[in-house]
């Protein structure tokens, strides 16, 4: 009687874990194939990027694949369609009409009518078959040590299956662009987004160190990443690739800007560093914090504002190296992440609690 007890409370037992188990099955949505949520709090969540297209057209992305759009200058914004639920962390425009974001679980997104709707162009599992497949064809034709790396990387990255994550996109113009992301992840495109090539190979990052940010303008083209790294675009056609410039700061960057004379480089404990010479020196910017400073804008005269992961607003005018608080009226920000200057002068910037602009008096902010 007690075995037979035992026998029928055993399988109650298994009978509960595997309804347990389907009911876990049933309720996951895998969130590279489950479209985004519509919803009021969208206005009213992080925004991690902020990108300005033609005219008063602005974009902001975030968690759950939130999409938010404004066509009067940061004004006022709505939430658009998204076909993935991802985390996205970066958007970019492409000329006036085509507009990229990217995120989590290799998200890749595309829009060709300035952000009003989406497509899903790329996600981890994808990404992992491209990476596999061209550097297996490549190192059949051309085995060199940097190859082979990427080829093993590149079969890493794939049997992780959507683990890997895109954190910055950025184009030149309309046809070259860049996507960069985890553990040396960097795709290139010379064709406006209808194919992406991989570019592992093409950096001097021999330990695989994340790349946070790609930026530039038509003359140059940087990358700023984990435990100092900074890349500088050297070259062209076949023999373009990202060599090593000797960073001022060993911990991570979060980002960086460029203006046709100057560039920034931000990052943790409250970094921000100038050059006027392409990286060949270097100018510490005082900041008067600690924090991390998760954005930043340099315009053309090296004016600096920088916004940081607690909301603290900091600019200087010119080549003044210390920055001070931007006056501004509100509650606190809380947590900043992105920050963008329209052609109005108003700054937008992407918080913990959605989009929020400032009209500062400084000189105007290039984007």
């Amino acid at each position: 009687m007690v075995r037979q007890r035992h026998a029928c409370l055993l399988a109650a037992l298994l009978l509960t874990v595997a309804q347990a188990t389907n009911l876990a099955a049933a309720e996951f949505a895998d969130p590279v194939a489950t479209p985004a949520e519509l919803t009021e709090h969208a206005l009213r969540a992080p925004v991690f990027a902020l990108a300005h297209g033609t005219g008063a057209v602005a974009l902001g992305v975030g968690p759950r694949g939130h999409i938010l759009r404004s066509s009067d200058g940061g004004k006022t914004w709505a939430q658009v369609p998204c076909p993935v639920s991802t985390d996205l962390v970066a958007v970019a425009f492409a000329g006036a009409t085509h507009a990229w974001a990217v995120g989590h679980d290799g998200v890749m997104l595309h829009s060709d009518d300035a952000g009003v709707t989406w497509r899903k162009r790329m996600d981890g599992f994808e990404l992992g078959k491209l990476l596999v497949d061209h550097y297996t064809r490549l190192a059949a034709a051309r085995p060199t040590a940097p190859v082979q790396r990427a080829l093993e990387d590149a079969r890493k990255a794939a049997a992780g299956g959507a683990a890997l994550s895109l954190l910055s996109v950025w184009f030149r113009d309309e046809r070259e662009g860049f996507a960069a992301g985890q553990f040396n992840l960097l795709l290139h495109t010379a064709d406006g987004g209808a194919s992406w090539q991989p570019w592992l190979e093409r950096t001097d990052n021999p330990d695989a160190y994340s790349l946070h940010a790609v930026a530039g303008d038509a003359r140059q083209v940087w990358i700023a990443g984990e435990l100092g790294l900074v890349l500088r675009l050297v070259g062209s056609g076949d023999d373009a690739r990202f060599e090593r410039v000797e960073s001022p700061y060993k911990g991570s960057w979060f980002g960086l800007a460029v203006a046709p004379a100057s560039l920034l480089l931000y990052g943790l404990r409250g970094n921000a560093w100038r050059s006027r010479d392409a990286g060949a020196h270097w100018q510490r910017l005082d900041t008067g914090t600690d924090q991390p400073v998760n954005a930043g804008l340099i315009d053309n005269d090296g004016s600096v504002t920088l916004l940081t992961g607690r909301g603290l607003l900091l600019t200087s005018n010119g080549a003044a190296q210390r920055l001070v608080p931007l006056p501004r009226d509100g509650a606190p920000l809380g947590a900043g992440y992105a920050l963008l200057a329209t052609p109005t002068r108003r700054l937008l910037l992407g918080t913990a609690h959605g989009v929020q602009a400032v009209e500062p008096a400084a000189p105007r902010i290039t984007p």
